[in-house]
């Protein structure tokens, strides 16, 4: 199975629990350094490549090494928030870009090799409930969730679908909320069914049940702790 950007959060548990069930793992991502980081984390016995779905040549490069792939997870993207009358389309371009893009790309050139087997995806609660500045982070997780649904009718019988997460406690966090990061997460968490932010393992174990229940696709599982009804 391949994992796109598998160096770090999601990815990597999506990694860690494939791995622990006996996949013979390729991580691809952008940091040569966390990929390193990764291997000696989980074992010599899992391929690491340097790529980024940005660029389709890397991306075309990278399966052109692989001939067969079983399953494929994306969870490479990025977030960045800015309210329409701010925003320069040049800073927010990447949120649509790496998301949307990038998940062609990988589907794109992974699907020739595989012949059952599944795609997921992985977009946000934003593309139902969208906060303000999201505007950008909303589209990007509602344009991978549609195209997922056309790609499981064009691509059957390899099953596509999508996990949509809530809060997920990741480095993005820091990124987002900064010194405020541990305040702000007891504030969510409150807020949230579940009494809690989601773990990485949360998204991972929802992505081992799409790989392996050959009966799901064209769907949008919704792991979030409960977001949606708070």
């Amino acid at each position: 199975m391949v994992v796109i950007g598998g160096s770090s959060g999601i990815g990597l548990a999506c990694v860690q629990s494939a791995h622990g069930a006996g996949a013979s793992v390729v991580i691809a991502g952008r940091s040569a350094e966390k990929l390193s980081q990764a291997r000696q984390r989980i074992g010599e016995d899992v391929t690491t490549a340097s790529v980024d779905v940005a660029k389709e040549s890397e991306v075309s490069a990278l399966f052109g090494e692989i001939p067969r792939v079983d399953h494929l997870i994306v969870t490479a993207a990025e977030t960045v928030s800015a309210s329409i009358a701010e925003a320069e389309e040049r800073e927010v371009r990447s949120t649509i870009d790496i998301r949307l893009w990038g998940g062609f790309r990988a589907a794109k050139y992974a699907a020739p090799r595989m012949d059952g087997g599944s795609i997921t995806f992985v977009s946000g609660t934003s593309s139902q409930r969208p906060y303000e500045g999201s505007a950008f982070v909303s589209a990007s997780c509602g344009a991978i969730e549609a195209f997922s649904r056309a790609l499981a009718l064009e691509l059957a019988p390899t099953r596509v679908n999508v996990i949509q997460a809530g809060i997920i406690d990741t480095p993005l966090l820091d990124d987002f909320y900064g010194e405020k990061r541990e305040k702000v997460v007891r504030e969510l968490a409150n807020t949230l069914p579940a009494g809690r932010i989601g773990r990485p393992e949360d998204i991972a174990d929802a992505a081992m049940f799409l790989m392996r229940n050959g009966f799901v696709t064209g769907t949008v599982l919704t792991i979030d702790g409960g977001k949606l009804l708070a």
